[in-house]
Parts: C-alpha cells; sequence; structure tokens
C-alpha cells in the first residue's frame, strides 16, 4: 500500500513540474534553436505562432543543434510568468528572458513586438 501511495505521489509531482512555465520555456527554446519552428509552436501563444511563421517564411535564424537549456530565474504572477535562461553549453553566456501566459491551463510563449 505504501509503494503505491509513493508511487502516485511521485507520478503527480512529475506531472505538476512538468507543466510549468519553465518547462514549456525549455520546449520552446529548444525547438527554435534546432530550427523546428512548428514544434516551437506548440508552446507559443497564436500571436507568436504566427511570428514564428514570418521568421521561418524569412529562412528562419541561427541554428543552434546543440543548445541546452539551463533556467537561471522562474517569476510567476497568477496567469503570467517570466522565464530566464542560458545556453547550459555557454555558462558565461547571456542570459534572456521569455514572458509566458497561462491560457486554458497552458503555459505558452508569448512575445509581444511592441514593447
Amino acid at each position: 500500500m505504501k509503494k503505491c501511495l509513493l508511487a502516485c505521489f511521485l507520478f503527480a509531482f512529475l506531472v505538476a513540474c512538468s507543466s510549468g512555465p519553465e518547462s514549456a520555456a525549455q520546449k520552446f527554446t529548444e525547438n527554435m534553436a534546432k530550427g523546428k519552428y512548428t514544434e516551437a509552436k506548440k508552446y507559443a501563444t497564436e500571436s507568436t505562432g504566427q511570428l514564428l511563421d514570418i521568421v521561418s517564411g524569412f529562412g528562419g535564424g541561427e541554428v543552434n543543434p546543440n543548445f541546452k537549456f539551463q533556467l537561471v530565474d522562474k517569476a510567476v504572477d497568477g496567469n503570467m510568468a517570466e522565464v530566464t535562461y542560458r545556453d547550459k553549453n555557454q555558462p558565461e553566456g547571456a542570459e534572456q528572458t521569455l514572458q509566458l501566459v497561462k491560457i486554458d491551463g497552458d503555459w505558452l510563449v508569448n512575445m509581444d513586438m511592441q514593447k
């Protein structure tokens, strides 16, 4: 019985951790770095997805197949979040921040070009 409860607790913990803003940011950035814009759009708002369509229409950006997401900081305020990250392969590299919004229970990257 204890093993069953422990297994259920671990499963719930893993599901909760894998669906946070940092998970969406990681999947988004790693797919972007590899030039997989269609896959990255799964972790983006509709308007951000439209921006990705424009970027991919121009041949995309710089591809970095070795990119590895490293979380630097995360701040959540209700349905809004900011995730700061860097490339794990470049520990001294520049940090970047993504804005995310929670829509229908899913965290999505939201790039606002008007800022």
